[in-house]
């Protein structure tokens, strides 16, 4: 039995969505930790004007990438660019790349999807289901295959309490919903989505559910496939370096917009479980069910696996909000809108009100004094942004789910000696205490600020201290002058207000 890192010794591998978070982390660790890995293949496409050896030389200029360039940077020339598109039929591939890859691909890892929850229900189905079928079909064409990998999500089941490590009935037939995709007007799809993915709460769950069918059947008993189901990941715990990440999902985008001020209150229940799982553990457990798929693994089975804590160490949401209200004192941002002040709220009513009153109104304000100072008004845009993000989010802040992971630990018996410090999983790892947690959340945000906010977070923390003082003592000026001027009002006009109470009292007794 070989090791992980010969096992990938000479295999050429093929990644979509090299792009994406998860795919550039894979990549990452894949060069650094496999350093006789032949040439990685990425699946990329021209984007806002630029071509696609523009793109890979972006991705290759990203933090992410710092230690193995200092390891290894030769490692980088491996990277090599596909036009295609993973929305496009048989990929939006050339005659020439397609023979390229048939040729000469041992593994094919895909990560590519749209992770939006607010995606029409055309376009998920076409680019998360037929994508998953055009890529598939490039894998029965590979001549020597070794593993297929498909990255799916826990949350495709999620009219279940517990998810265990299998597939599912399927909520619709797949290549029914590729047919709808491509013949059915869109306006009436936008229609009927919500009766036809019923019962998942948005297309995104939806067309990943279908898209594990679309493996399973076109797979199994041909080619060696497996499903890795991540939960929400975020940033990464130690490798290549703590709280590297490249996006605003998950809790991530909790702690910025809480922290940075322009979020004041969210919905959701408090109690509400949470699962999160950093990014750099994903990524070794892809590359360890891929090597174990290619040891023992059997074309006759897809073997799925969830990449969470379930239950090692199970955080409610309304204890995320806390550790952001304290991260807002140990760690506050350079830039701050407003001082932060956030919370959660399970009531609907409570929560429009709030947004109303801490949100809308104080953007409007700050939007119209933007245009007073000639300055392009933004803040309405955001509060937007923030309110449909949390309509989209509600029903995931609101309910909880168990993952069942024993098969994604039980890889850690079959890695030899060598292999466990580098591509190891243990559930110590993910046990962790509140301050354990705290300070994963303390360097994810630390990570944002400095990858995705781009602020020279370590050189202006004590300016950041007294800018959050500062902005206390007006958030306590302000305060005082909105409830004396709301008191005011009220004395002025208690007679009138009297009034009105006894007349509904009134209403109310005649009823």
């Amino acid at each position: 039995m070989t090791s992980v890192a010969a096992f990938y010794e000479g295999k050429n591998v093929l990644v979509t969505g090299g792009s994406g978070f998860i795919g550039k982390v894979f990549i990452e660790k894949l060069l650094r930790c496999c350093p006789e890995v032949g040439n990685i293949y990425i699946l990329l496409r021209s984007k806002k004007g630029k071509s696609i050896q523009e793109r890979l030389s972006q991705i290759k200029d990203l933090p992410i990438f710092d230690v193995l360039k200092k390891s290894n940077s030769a490692a980088l020339n491996k990277l090599i660019p596909i036009n295609g598109d993973g929305a496009e039929l048989q990929l939006g591939l050339s005659d020439e790349d397609r023979e390229l890859l048939v040729n000469n691909v041992h593994i094919i890892v895909h990560t590519a999807a749209s992770v939006r929850f607010d995606d029409s229900l055309k376009y998920a189905i076409t680019l998360n289901v037929r994508g998953t079928r055009e890529i598939v079909q490039l894998a029965t064409e590979v001549k020597n295959l070794s593993v297929f990998v498909h990255i799916s999500t826990t949350y495709c089941n999620t009219d279940r309490s517990l998810i265990e490590e299998k597939i599912y009935p399927a909520h619709a037939d797949w290549r029914e919903a590729i047919e709808i995709a491509e013949t059915v007007d869109e306006e009436i799809l936008n229609a009927m989505a919500c009766k036809y993915i019923s019962p998942l709460p948005n297309t995104y769950t939806f067309a990943k559910s279908l898209s594990e069918h679309v493996v399973e059947d076109m797979c199994k008993g041909r080619i060696p496939a497996i499903i890795i189901r991540p939960s929400v990941v975020v940033s990464t715990l130690e490798d290549p370096f703590p709280g590297w990440n490249d996006n605003f999902n998950g809790p991530t985008g909790l702690l910025v917009a809480g922290g940075k001020g322009v979020l004041r209150t969210v919905l959701g229940h408090p109690k509400s479980v949470q699962d999160f799982i950093p990014a750099d553990l994903v990524v070794k457990l892809m590359l360890v069910a891929t090597w174990q798929k290619a040891q023992f693994g059997d074309k006759n089975e897809i073997e799925v696996y969830h990449g969470s804590k379930n239950e090692c160490t199970p955080i409610k949401i309304g204890e995320v909000v806390k550790m952001g209200a304290d991260l807002v004192q140990d760690s506050p941002f350079s830039q701050i809108l407003w001082y932060p002040n956030f919370s959660m709220t399970s009531c609907w009513y409570n929560y429009y009100i709030q947004v109303i009153l801490f949100h809308i109104i104080p953007a409007i304000f700050l939007d119209s004094l933007l245009r007073l100072a000639g300055k392009k008004p933004m803040i309405v845009k955001i509060q937007r942004k923030i309110y449909i993000a949390n309509v989209i989010l509600e029903y995931f802040l609101k309910h909880s789910w168990k993952f069942d992971n024993k098969k994604s630990f039980s890889l850690i018996n079959k890695l030899q000696k060598e292999d466990k410090e580098t591509f190891g999983l243990s559930e110590n790892i993910l046990s962790w205490s509140n301050s354990q947690i705290f300070e994963f959340f303390k360097k994810g945000k630390i990570g944002a600020a400095m990858y995705i906010l781009k602020e020279d977070f370590d050189h202006t923390r004590k300016e950041s201290r007294k800018n959050l003082h500062r902005l206390w003592i007006l958030d306590r000026i302000t305060k005082v002058i909105f409830y004396g001027f709301v008191l005011y009002l009220f004395t002025t006009n208690y007679h009138v207000l009297k009034y009105y109470y006894n007349r509904l009292e009134n209403y109310i007794t005649n009823l």
